[in-house]
């Protein structure tokens, strides 16, 4: 299969796997990505060990990336777009790099969507953000904590005490059509929270939430040391109000007594949802793609794959997912890749 090439769309953990898993089967790979850099949105998050791992993922991240930069089967077009891309195998491809007048133009045998997830902009949202500086998004507070090792505040660089995470900003929402539950998002606030509060045991942080999203194998452990060390209160603010020193007031209904509280923070961080990754007017959207009632990718059954019209998904791009999902999914396209070429040859 040497002389065959795949294009992976997305450089991301999910193809970034799929491209070595393609790679070290025997194939060409040409991964695009729009991004200056690879690695996708969870090459911004932090580590969130404390005395262990807590299998965040974001460790491999790193590996992933390293991995395919040292795979010389692999093509990386950072900072670049499919700009054509043709409806059937085998597919023709323009590709366009940044600020280059003229594109790349390629054959491949196979289409891998790997486009990952686009973030809820939580502007509309009544609680601030890009009007009040010490509101950010928990991907904001991922990149604060990966590259100062604090949760220092935006407006002064100061190490915030008191933080609130307000959970399901963006999903879970029937206003906004979005009902899906985004997966990760408990799980990144709480071990921001846990991180946080081993590095600085006086630090408070409050988790304003509707339900929690089981994660990983030790979660009820977890769990009931979250609750004894954190406090959750089971309801969703309605305001945030800016007061003097940049800190915040956030207004919200007791869940108890059903009565108005407010309290003081140095911060507020917003879990936002996880939406699709691929919107319907762009050139990759021509293909021969299923979706499902929200708009994200539907990746063929196994006993699909002859009929999947050589396009196939891997990772967020078909739903919400954590780093280790991802690479499992990841895997799982890469393999359906391989049955389908092999399929292909097999055919008179």
């Amino acid at each position: 299969m040497a002389d065959k090439r795949i294009l992976v769309i997305g450089g991301g953990i999910a193809g970034l796997t799929a491209a070595r898993c393609l790679a070290e089967s025997g194939l060409q790979v040409d991964v695009v990505e729009r991004r200056p850099t690879v690695g996708g949105h969870a090459a911004e998050y932090a580590c969130k060990a404390t005395d262990s791992c807590v299998k965040c993922g974001a460790c491999r991240v790193e590996e992933a990336v390293a991995a395919v930069q040292a795979q010389p089967a692999v093509t990386l077009w950072t900072g670049a777009r499919v700009e054509a891309i043709s409806t059937s195998p085998p597919f023709e491809a323009s590709i366009r790099r940044d600020g280059t007048p003229k594109a790349h133009t390629g054959r491949f045998e196979a289409v891998l969507m790997a486009t990952g997830f686009s973030p809820f902009d939580p502007s509309d949202k009544p609680y601030g953000y890009g009007v009040h500086a010490n509101v950010i998004t928990n991907l904001e507070l991922e990149r604060i904590l990966r590259r100062q090792g604090r949760p220092a505040r935006p407006s002064d660089g100061k190490t915030a005490a008191r933080i609130a995470f307000f959970q399901c900003v963006g999903s879970r929402d029937r206003r906004l059509g979005h009902l899906w539950c985004s997966q990760v998002c408990c799980g990144s606030a709480l071990r921001m929270g846990d991180w946080i509060r081993h590095q600085d045991p006086e630090a408070e942080v409050t988790v304003f939430y509707i339900d929690i999203q089981t994660f990983g194998k030790d979660f009820q452990c977890r769990w009931d040391r979250f609750r004894g060390d954190f406090r959750m209160i089971r309801t969703l603010p309605g305001d945030v109000l800016e007061e003097e020193g940049r800190n915040l007031r956030v207004i919200y209904a007791d869940p108890e007594t059903g009565a108005s509280a407010e309290e003081t923070f140095d911060m507020v961080v917003l879990s936002i949802g996880l939406l699709p990754g691929v919107g319907k007017d762009e050139p990759e959207a021509s293909l021969p793609l299923l979706r499902d009632a929200f708009g994200f990718l539907r990746p063929p059954d196994d006993a699909a794959v002859s009929s999947s019209g050589g396009v196939f998904v891997a990772g967020a791009a078909s739903g919400p997912m954590a780093i280790a999902d991802a690479v499992s999914s990841a895997g799982k396209a890469a393999w359906q890749v391989l049955q389908y070429l092999k399929q292909q040859e097999s055919e008179p």
